[in-house]
């Protein structure tokens, strides 16, 4: 799935974005999307050790908190969709304008 958070033409694309003079807001949503993706990643990892050191209560709170951030990148994807509706992204090195 091309635009999928994890492929690696998205990762790309935001790259390209974050270094493209973007403003502020788009930047910040951006960051938060990448820090959202690292964190549910992380917790998956998380989860397993606590399970693999025989802590299922513990692999239950990373499960949950992995399902939380699910949740936040969804709103962050939302929002970076919206902010991105009103940029004209289509025309490389078009600056708006």
């Amino acid at each position: 799935m091309p635009n999928h958070p994890g492929h690696p033409a998205t990762s790309a694309s935001l790259r390209d974005l974050r270094d493209d003079g973007i403003d502020q807001t788009l930047q910040n949503l951006l960051r938060a999307l990448t820090l959202n993706l690292e964190l549910r990643a992380r917790y998956r990892v998380f989860e397993f050790e606590a399970s693999q050191d025989g802590h299922p209560e513990v692999a239950r709170l990373f499960r949950g908190l992995r399902q939380a951030e699910s949740e936040q990148i969804a709103e962050l994807m939302g929002g970076l969709h919206e902010r991105l509706g009103s940029i004209d992204v289509a025309q490389p090195g078009h600056h708006g304008g």
